[in-house]
């Protein structure tokens, strides 16, 4: 067996293993309380969506407790969607200005979240 597939088997087996976790969908959709599709499935303006970064605040997010409830429930492993099919970015890029770093929370979501994670012993 070749080292890619080798390496790929064991992060499989510890995946398998590991059973129990947590997967995050969360961005500025979640502002309108109509699940992750609303900007297709109510053929929004593109624009209009766009200025939603600019009330996003997310005062209630805590990476730090998200993590701690996560291990003490047993789980291994959390997961984030960083950037949902809108464009979203919970990060900061260079790339596009419809980011959680160029709107009113000016936080970068994801370094938070990994470094809870880390900090909890979370993969």
């Amino acid at each position: 067996m070749n080292k890619v597939i080798e390496e790929r088997t064991k992060r499989t087996e510890w995946y398998r293993d590991a059973r129990f976790g947590m997967f995050i969908h969360w961005g500025v959709y979640s502002m309108l309380g109509k699940g992750e599709w609303v900007l297709m499935n109510e053929h929004l303006d593109v624009r209009k969506y766009e200025t939603l970064k600019d009330d996003f605040l997310a005062e209630n997010f805590d990476a730090e407790q998200w993590a701690k409830n996560a291990k003490a429930a047993g789980m291994k492993y959390m997961v984030l969607t960083t950037r949902h099919h809108d464009g979203f970015c919970l990060f900061d890029s260079k790339c596009s200005d419809f980011t959680a770093m160029k709107g009113a929370a000016h936080r970068d979501f994801v370094k938070e979240y990994v470094e809870a994670c880390r900090k909890e012993g979370m993969k």
